[in-house]
């Protein structure tokens, strides 16, 4: 069920930090989503180093207790990409002799 919920505020807030700005944060290479640097290099205005309640933005405004795993009232960079990681698929096992790679 967390990892479901993790999942589902990483993706939300890589789509709303896209769609609430005027200039999007850079893309990813590929044109991916967002990586946790460029989200919260957005969303940290006063550029204290945290993402306060008041700087939040979309799903991470509402899911923003959730990302704050320490209950410090700040979203530091480590938990938001704590959140992130935890959306990543795993990685795919490697191939081995004789068996393809997936």
């Amino acid at each position: 069920m967390k990892k479901s919920l993790a999942i589902l505020v990483a993706v939300t807030l890589a789509s709303a930090v896209t769609a609430q700005q005027d200039s999007p944060p850079p893309m990813a290479p590929g044109g991916g989503m967002p990586n946790p640097e460029q989200i919260f290099a957005f969303m940290d205005a006063n550029k204290d180093g945290f993402i306060a309640k008041d700087e939040a933005k979309g799903p991470l405004a509402q899911n923003f207790d959730y990302v704050d795993g320490d209950k410090d009232g700040k979203i530091s960079s480590d938990e938001l990409k704590t959140v992130m990681a935890a959306m990543r698929p795993p990685e795919p096992p490697p191939a081995g002799p004789g068996k393809p790679a997936q």
